[in-house]
């Protein structure tokens, strides 16, 4: 088991294709945030905009990984209107008080990154240890990779100073 928890959610692939690049360089273990209605086509893309422009938490389900053993935790989402997803929203709602530090990237394929990331700080009351922008751009053409390592690196970083005696 890793001191680290990678936690994502992804409707496109597009941030799981992210998460799976950074286990590359981050030995984690790994949290996938799936939920019980899809999101596929037209109507899931009109639901997934109505559900964060409203702030709804809709229904998801993990494999219930114990955030108590994790010194980290990691938080990936893609931006939906300038916001974290929803699932992402409902999964720190209910975990928020077992978080001992966090780091979130999130990918997108317009703009509101920045916005995303401190919105996931503010839901969990907490400063990103760690944060990452991709666009889905970046990702497609393998341009992520640099980014996923350096976001990696600062990560491991931030375990280690957090472990360094004083």
């Amino acid at each position: 088991m890793s001191n680290i928890l990678l936690v994502y959610y992804s409707r496109t692939g597009m941030t799981r294709r992210a998460a799976e690049e950074l286990r590359q360089y981050l030995p984690c273990d790994v949290e996938e945030i799936h939920e019980e209605r899809s999101r596929e086509g037209k109507a899931g893309y009109a639901r997934s905009l109505f559900d964060v422009l409203m702030r709804r938490h809709p229904s998801i389900r993990t494999s219930g990984k114990d955030l108590a053993g994790y010194e980290m935790a990691v938080i990936a989402t893609p931006v939906w209107a300038s916001d974290m997803s929803s699932p992402v929203r409902t999964y720190i709602l209910e975990n928020r008080d077992r978080f001992k530090r966090i780091a979130g990237f999130c990918t997108m394929g317009g703009t509101g990154g920045n916005k995303a990331l401190e919105h996931m700080a503010q839901l969990c009351d907490r400063t990103l240890a760690a944060r990452l922008v991709l666009t889905d751009a970046e990702i497609e053409s393998g341009l992520s990779s640099a980014k996923l390592r350096t976001f990696a690196n600062a990560v491991a970083h931030e375990l280690a100073f957090e472990a360094a005696p004083v």
